[in-house]
């Protein structure tokens, strides 16, 4: 319940912020659309070594240590970005301190994750990431209506929201969260798969099989919560951001009211089907997206998105889980994080670069992702069989 009240109280701030800096990066200080994708990527490429580091610290120092750093490190992050926004600042310092947070909310979310993980059963797991999806959401949803509309007066009035949601985080997890690092890790240590001090899954190749193809999947159908989608919605559909903050607050509410109903009907398919599904959904989603600029059918094409996510994010985040040994489950979730920050920072330079290169046809951008997608479900068809294959020969469990 904590854990997901503090996902509920920081997405309602932080979510939005990525939406209206890429309109704010790109129309206001006039950074082309490549410029934009670079700001996302250098952050995301400082992800790599905090979260690995990261994740080995937490089965060390303990998960509630690395939480409380990041959230009040974020809330003073958010308040300096307000400030320089507000009094219109160079782009500089606002482009520094924009990208020193995204490896701080890389590490929280390894952070949350890996409590989740600790205070759960395997059976009980997919059910508590579909929780803290819901909340979050929830958050998601309310934080991207108000987010749009405060910044129809200052653009700045948006790092409010994260400011407050931080702090309010952050307390919560001070006085609610306990450490979940059992001592008997905590004093055992991490034998055997050590490096220089750290600890890395670097001989279980088959959970580096599963985190790179997990991680590719997420970088396309990902596509949607990079800049690609408030760029092209707005100089292509031209849309408002009021209206595209709303398609995302779409988003939030099908996650909301369906994500339970669709665990209970899919509760007997195994995570590897499950993904499949939700990517095929993603690639129906975005043929739409490319074929039509039609406000209340684009609406259409992201609850059909949102169901495939539904279906493919708690899934992914499952399977990633039950993978991880306890008592090294801080550095394989700090290490799968680190794969996701190698290849995810790429997206939205890889998506707006597809934007710039379509040129006059924009559409091929979403048309290219939709066939990637269909591409990428094949490929997970044909490994994850043979993988159940080898997997039932040594007696362990499908996945």
């Amino acid at each position: 319940m904590n854990l997901s009240f503090g996902s509920f109280v920081r997405d309602a701030g932080q979510y939005v912020v990525w939406v209206i800096m890429s309109v704010y990066l790109n129309e206001v200080r006039s950074l082309s659309y490549i410029g934009v994708g670079l700001v996302f990527l250098v952050g995301g490429i400082l992800s790599v070594p905090v979260s690995y580091i990261g994740g080995n610290l937490m089965d060390r120092i303990g998960r509630r240590k690395i939480v409380l750093f990041t959230t009040f490190s974020l809330s003073a992050i958010s308040f300096i970005l307000f400030l320089l926004l507000y009094f219109n600042s160079a782009i500089l310092p606002i482009v520094a301190l924009f990208v020193v947070a995204g490896p701080l909310q890389s590490l929280e979310y390894v952070a949350i994750n890996t409590i989740l993980s600790d205070v759960t059963s395997e059976s009980e797991r997919l059910a508590g990431f579909s929780a803290l999806r819901v909340a979050a959401n929830l958050g998601i949803g309310i934080g991207l209506v108000s987010g749009g509309l405060v910044s129809q007066l200052n653009y700045a009035y948006v790092f409010i929201l994260p400011f407050v949601g931080y702090l309010v985080e952050g307390v919560l997890y001070y006085f609610k969260i306990p450490e979940t690092l059992k001592p008997s890790v905590e004093a055992a240590g991490i034998p055997g798969e050590t490096h220089r001090g750290t600890s890395m899954p670097y001989r279980d190749t088959f959970f580096i099989l599963i985190s790179l193809i997990v991680a590719f999947s997420w970088f396309f159908t990902g596509m949607f919560e990079s800049a690609l989608t408030p760029l092209y919605m707005s100089s292509v559909n031209h849309f408002s951001p009021i209206s595209i903050t709303v398609l995302f607050a779409i988003n939030s509410v099908v996650v909301i009211t369906l994500q339970r109903p669709i665990n209970r009907l899919l509760i007997k398919m195994r995570d590897s089907i499950r993904i499949i599904m939700g990517l095929l959904l993603y690639a129906v989603a975005f043929l739409v997206f490319a074929e039509f600029s039609i406000y209340a059918v684009v609406s259409i094409a992201v609850i059909i998105l949102t169901i495939g996510e539904n279906i493919q994010s708690p899934a992914s985040n499952a399977l990633i889980t039950k993978m991880a040994p306890e008592k090294n489950r801080g550095s394989y979730l700090g290490f799968n994080s680190s794969i996701d920050s190698v290849i995810n920072p790429f997206r939205p330079l890889v998506g707006t670069f597809l934007l710039a290169a379509a040129s006059s046809q924009a559409n091929l951008s979403w048309i290219w992702l939709s066939v990637v997608c269909v591409g990428i479900a094949i490929i997970f068809m044909i490994l994850f069989r043979r993988i159940s294959i080898r997997r039932s020969k040594l007696g362990y469990a499908n996945i």
